[in-house]
């Protein structure tokens, strides 16, 4: 045998072993593979096969021996105690249920938007327009309105809720109150189920309210407020509601600019003013283009584009739920009993 069949043939072998053991590390792999999933022949289960029995023993009863039973008991009692620490975190900030006459609300609703209107902001000064009058309640304030006694609880719980949104929107340095609002929140599903009473369908309205109903449901009022602020402002205002001691929720916001600050800075404002740019940089000669390219160059060089803090106040609309537990309220009933 010559030199060259020498070298292919210890080539050949060494192919050879090479491809032998990778066979044999794939087929390690596959059968340790089907072993995890399937089990295997020493009895180990796998993955099927705990998959299987954890289904078949969670749709079993549980078995009712003294052990379980005790389990349960202590499970229950956690889980309510659970719910009482977390009631009473959520309800910290309920507010007590205020008693008066029409005549009383009228005056106080009037000496607070007076006090709402003073407020720093950045309309002259103070937080809104002279003529606002937010909205639902512009009819007490500005129109000499007088609610009914069945009127006044809501009016009562909503106008505490407005003040409170209003002073931390202030606080937390707001442009400009635009507008309140009220947002119906049970108005869809109450439609939703007169539709299918109306159209006889008397077990989906019946599924429906069983759904709908849990065993304790707070006072949830929703509103809308719409404002002018800047970033800063605006990002103190969802961290001031997400903390605030009330339970309140931020259903959702939009946000609106008369003008986009960056698209100006680069170049992308008006096109009729960037034509006389180039006219009037025409006329000038080189002289005028050497300005104009040393002021590009210098915005290039500084890469600031545009400062948030000097921008002009952006318009927010933000949906918000107010949450009472009515703590308060049987508080109040447990008082009256006792007397």
């Amino acid at each position: 045998m010559n030199k060259n069949r020498m070298i292919l043939a210890v080539s050949g072998g060494v192919i050879g072993l090479a491809v032998l053991a990778m066979a044999y590390f794939a087929w390690s792999a596959y059968a340790a593979k089907v072993a995890a999933i399937e089990g295997d022949d020493e009895g180990n289960d796998g993955l099927e096969t705990v998959q299987s029995k954890a289904q078949t023993l969670s749709r079993k009863p549980v078995y009712p021996c003294a052990a379980s039973v005790k389990a349960l008991e202590a499970n229950a009692a956690r889980l309510a105690d659970w719910q009482a620490e977390a009631l009473k975190l959520a309800s910290r900030g309920d507010r007590p249920v205020r008693t008066m006459t029409p005549a009383q609300f009228k005056t106080d609703i009037v000496a607070d938007a007076k006090r709402l209107a003073a407020l720093p902001g950045g309309v002259g000064g103070v937080l809104m327009k002279p003529d606002f009058a937010f909205g639902p309640f512009r009819s007490y304030i500005a129109e000499g309105k007088m609610p009914t006694e069945a009127e006044l609880p809501e009016l009562l719980r909503r106008w505490d809720d407005v003040l409170l949104v209003v002073e931390t929107l202030a606080g937390c340095g707001v442009s400009e109150l635009v507008n309140v609002d009220f947002k119906a929140t049970a108005a869809a599903d109450e439609e939703s189920a007169k539709k299918d009473v109306k159209k006889g369908n008397k077990k989906a309205a019946k599924k429906r309210a069983a759904a709908e109903a849990p065993a304790f449901q707070p006072s949830a009022c929703t509103y809308v407020f719409t404002f002018a602020t800047r970033a800063p402002a605006f990002v103190k205002v969802i961290n001031a509601l997400g903390t605030n001691e009330r339970f309140m929720v931020v259903d959702g916001f939009t946000i609106a600019r008369t003008a986009d600050p960056i698209a100006a800075a680069l170049g992308g404002g008006d096109k009729r003013e960037a034509a006389s740019r180039q006219t009037g940089r025409g006329r000038r000669g080189r002289r005028g283009a050497a300005v104009e390219e040393k002021k590009e160059d210098a915005v290039a060089n500084n890469g600031l584009v545009t400062d948030p803090v000097l921008d002009a106040p952006f318009t927010v609309t933000l949906a918000l739920t107010v949450y009472d537990f009515k703590t308060m309220a049987e508080e109040k009933k447990t008082e009256e009993a006792g007397k």
